[in-house]
C-alpha cells in the first residue's frame, strides 16, 4: 500500500537518511504530544486524598483533655 504512494526504488542514501530523520521527528512529536495530553488530563482529574491528620489531632486533643480533667 505504501509502495503505491512512494516509489523508493531509486532513492540515494541521502534520501533514505532524510526520510528516516523525518520519520523520527514525526514520531518524537507524536510521543511528546501524547505525554503532554496525558499530563494535562492527570492535572484536571481530582484524586481522593483522605484527610487523616485532623483525626489524629482530635484523638490527641481528647487524650489531653482527659488528662487535664484527671488533674
Amino acid at each position: 500500500m505504501l509502495s503505491n504512494l512512494i516509489n523508493t526504488s531509486g532513492w540515494t542514501h541521502e534520501q533514505w537518511l532524510a526520510a528516516c530523520i523525518l520519520a523520527f521527528a514525526v514520531l518524537s512529536i507524536a510521543v511528546v504530544m501524547h505525554r503532554l495530553l496525558k499530563l494535562f488530563r492527570m492535572t484536571k482529574k481530582s484524586s481522593y486524598q483522605p484527610n487523616l491528620r485532623p483525626l489524629r489531632r482530635r484523638r490527641l486533643q481528647a487524650a489531653d483533655k482527659s488528662e487535664q480533667q484527671d488533674e
